[in-house]
Formats: structure tokens, sequence, C-alpha cells
């Protein structure tokens, strides 16, 4: 779910951000010279969701990767173990 989230907000930050930018970026500007499409008012538009979904699946796979990762090494066990180690706090007698 979390996975899906990151995908869906870099795939909207970099195909608005190609949309706005008006230089060329990569892989999105070779995208019709690869696939021999005329170049028409749809070229922008084209090369900003090739770029979305390009730039979205890379961000995409290094959240997954690092995820894993984090799961493997433990460090997700926190939350797991917060409650269970923590000290239960003892009323003080108070000396009158």
């Amino acid at each position: 779910m979390r996975g899906g989230a990151v995908f869906l907000a870099f795939f909207l930050l970099f195909t608005l951000a190609s949309l706005a930018v008006p230089a060329p970026l990569f892989p999105g500007s070779m995208i019709h010279a690869l696939l021999g499409l005329p170049v028409d008012a749809y070229a922008p538009l084209v090369s900003a969701l090739t770029n979305g979904i390009t730039y979205g699946l890379v961000v995409w796979l290094v959240f997954v990767f690092a995820t894993r990762r984090l799961d493997e090494s433990g460090v997700s066990d926190y939350r797991n173990r917060k409650g269970q180690g923590q000290r239960v706090s003892k009323r003080r007698a108070v000396k009158q």
C-alpha cells in the first residue's frame, strides 16, 4: 500500500515537472526518436508521461528494496518490542 502511494506521488511529481520544465529530460525526450513518432502537439505529454512512469518506477524500486533491507535487519521490530522493554514507573512512598 505504501509502495503504491510512493509510486503515485513521484509519478505525479515527475510528470508535472516534465510538463513545467521546458528542457527535455531523459528518457522522455528520446521516446519519439526510438519509436519513430512524429513530433506534434502531443509530444510534450508523451514525454512527460514517459518520464513520470520511468522515474516513478525507479523511486518505487528503491523504496521496495530499502524497505525489505530494513525489515531483514530488524529495524522494523522496534515497534513490536517497544512496549515490552520499558520500565514501569513505580509509585514512591511519600514520607511524612
